[in-house]
């Protein structure tokens, strides 16, 4: 009990409101149990014990009727006297002064007594009921039934208390290791709940793992914006420096159209690759695909566009473009995910390829981009996926976006990709749709 009154004067929140409203309940029950006995006490002195010496007195007066010599009351829990014509002087000093009625009075050793007083004619009764006796008529029938109910309901209120503080035990735990993290210095994901989730309820092991879920929703989210605004402005960096550069050039050479001509389209591809940029970092920072419209598409006429758009804007004397189809392949998906795929990976291909082809192979469930470029190494090959990761061979200008960029939109939507590559032989990148549907070429048409 000492515990729980600590706990009543410093808990806060759930656990010291539990606490607070056991002891509010405590000391109502408590103070409803005292008036209780209180009022037992007044009905059974002023109704059971008045009642009975009223028909004590009546009984009497009934038999000295019928038998004038009839002998006063006189038991072990009762004493009667009797005076007439107003003489009192052998009665007990406190019973002298008394007129008929009720009372309380003290007659030996300070115990007060029930006295009963009535008269016929010039007779007067006094009827003395013993106080001990009253206290255990009271203790009997009044305090003891009720002490015990008070009892059983303090069991039953200690019990319903011990079970509620078990059934938020694990809700105030959560709220204790929530307020001694440190969210600033440590991840979200860093919050240990191991040991909640395993030793809880399934309600408080749902709202665990949900909380757990959110944690790892938001580092994640937390990460995207961290990697989109470090990296967009480290990257951003270069295209403004060559507008800078340009613009800077397009006024010594206003007077020379050609050379005006050639910076104006060099400005012109640097703001194109600075608009590809920022719609990769957007990608990547996105969350979900929500706002995509999805339609059943049809990846061969998606892949010869965007052959065909590439080979024109990375055209190389020596590198030409081909194209191979087995089937023809469906598939529900957002059409502009499909570009976006293709593009990188075509990009890549010309970018990387200074001599031989660039072939696009439409296989089963399957379409698969091979170029002749400088290849990747090993170290390459195992860091292709990395944001920002450029290989060590590479003399192209990029952002090292691109085969990230795949790689997230392909996990995405439940594709794989793979890719093998050799160095100074090319690279093969491999992208699987297993649940596109397989046309015969015949049908193309």
């Amino acid at each position: 009990m000492l515990s729980v009154i600590r706990q009543w004067r410093f808990a806060k929140g759930l656990s010291g409101k539990l606490v607070r409203l056991l002891i509010i309940q405590l000391m109502a029950i408590s103070i409803a149990a005292m008036l209780g006995v209180y009022a037992a006490a007044q009905v059974l002195e002023k109704v059971l014990v008045r009642e009975a010496l009223e028909g004590e007195a009546e009984h009497f007066w009934a038999l000295k009727a019928d038998n004038p010599q009839q002998n006063l009351p006189d038991t072990n829990n009762m004493t009667g006297y009797r005076s007439q014509n107003g003489i009192v002087d052998h009665l007990p000093e406190p019973l002298r002064p008394l007129a008929p009625g009720y009372y309380r009075v003290s007659l030996h050793d300070d115990l007060r007594s029930v006295v009963h007083v009535s008269q016929q004619g010039e007779e007067r009764l006094y009827l003395v009921f013993d106080q001990v006796h009253v206290s255990n008529l009271a203790l009997l029938f009044g305090i003891a039934p009720l002490t015990a109910v008070l009892v059983v309901i303090y069991i039953l209120v200690w019990i319903g208390f011990i079970r509620t503080n078990q059934a938020i035990s694990p809700l105030v735990s959560l709220s204790n290791t929530l307020e001694s993290f440190d969210f600033r210095s440590h991840r979200v994901s860093d919050l240990d709940l191991t040991q909640l989730e395993k030793e809880t309820d399934s309600e408080v092991a749902i709202l665990v793992q949900s909380f757990k879920d959110f944690a790892e929703r938001m580092d994640a989210m937390i990460q995207r914006e961290r990697n989109f605004t470090r990296n967009a402005s480290h990257e951003l960096r270069t295209p403004v420096t060559v507008l800078r550069a340009n613009l800077d050039l397009l006024r010594t050479r206003e007077h020379d159209p050609a050379a005006v001509k050639n910076i104006i389209e060099r400005m012109q591809r640097t703001v194109r690759d600075m608009e590809a940029l920022l719609e990769t970092l957007l990608l990547l920072a996105r969350e979900s695909e929500s706002r995509l419209q999805w339609g059943l598409v049809s990846l061969n006429e998606i892949i010869t566009y965007q052959l065909d758009l590439a080979s024109k804007a990375h055209a190389k004397p020596g590198v030409r473009a081909c194209m191979s189809q087995r089937c023809e392949l469906q598939t529900s998906a957002p059409e502009k995910v499909l570009a976006i795929i293709f593009a990188n990976l075509l990009r890549n291909a010309f970018s990387y390829t200074e001599s031989g082809e660039v072939r696009v192979e439409v296989l089963k469930h399957a379409i698969a981009i091979q170029d002749t470029g400088c290849g990747m190494s090993e170290t390459d090959l195992s860091r292709a996926f990395e944001p920002f990761y450029r290989g060590q061979r590479a003399a192209t200008e990029g952002y090292g976006l691109g085969l990230a960029l795949v790689n997230r939109l392909c996990k995405r939507f439940g594709w794989r990709i793979d890719v093998d590559s050799e160095l100074n032989a090319g690279t093969r990148i491999t992208v699987h749709f297993p649940k596109s549907t397989v046309l015969p070429i015949s049908d193309l048409d």
